[in-house]
């Protein structure tokens, strides 16, 4: 059964998330860069996987998580070139033909090649469709909605509104400075069109190692850690 879905694939509830990748080994954008912040150890061995010539084309790489699998689908050569609808049917034909053998039970996909790749919606939707709506196991492929809200944002805005400066800066390691200027664009969220937390990237004086950690944050939150 497949399902077409609009808003933020990481409230999924499927067992398998799918991560669109190139072959270069960088996560500079779009899902991939918040699949690198959500699971950072699995961007590292992404890394290394690349360097050493196991990740091209037509081949599907699963990480398993603690919460989820994430099924890693190279929809690029190179970041820096577009998407090609042949890349779509090596790795849907790979993905029809080992899935139960991976057991994998649900999976929830982006569309692939789209955004960043350059492949039309309707085209790649066509596509995956022609190879998942006949599986027997439940598939969902998501439209992404920037206003949508994802899984993570809400316990960071409770947290940070509970707690005083000082303790968030000491369990997260996040200056300061910072954190008055994530705090700041909390306030204006509407202006910010913040409901998700990678949208926090496009604040001004928000960088990488800011996000990083404040992924890290939040799943510690989600965790009970803190």
């Amino acid at each position: 059964m497949i399902e077409i879905k609009t808003g933020n694939i990481f409230t999924t509830s499927c067992q398998t998330i799918v991560n669109t990748i190139n072959c270069t080994g960088v996560m500079g954008a779009g899902i991939a860069l918040e699949f690198r912040y959500r699971y950072p150890e699995m961007f590292l061995k992404y890394r290394d996987l690349c360097s050493d010539g196991m990740i091209d084309i037509g081949m599907l790489w699963i990480y398993k998580s603690q919460d989820k699998w994430v099924l890693n689908f190279p929809t690029k050569k190179n970041w820096k070139y577009p998407s090609k609808e042949e890349y779509l049917h090596e790795g849907l034909k790979k993905f029809v033909s080992t899935y139960k053998e991976r057991g994998i039970e649900s999976i929830a996909f982006p569309l692939l090649g789209a955004d960043k790749g350059g492949i039309d919606s309707d085209v790649s939707l066509k596509i995956m469709t022609s190879y998942l709506s006949d599986l027997d196991i439940h598939v969902e492929v998501y439209n992404f909605d920037k206003n949508s809200k994802d899984d993570i944002y809400e316990l960071i805005n409770t947290f940070f509104h509970e707690h005083d400066i000082e303790y968030v800066s000491k369990v997260s390691n996040i200056s300061k400075k910072s954190l008055m200027i994530l705090l700041s664009a909390m306030e204006g969220a509407k202006f910010y069109q913040l409901n998700q937390l990678n949208q926090f990237s496009s604040v001004k004086g928000v960088g990488a190692q800011t996000m990083e950690k404040l992924y890290s944050l939040a799943f510690s939150i989600r965790d009970g850690k803190i």
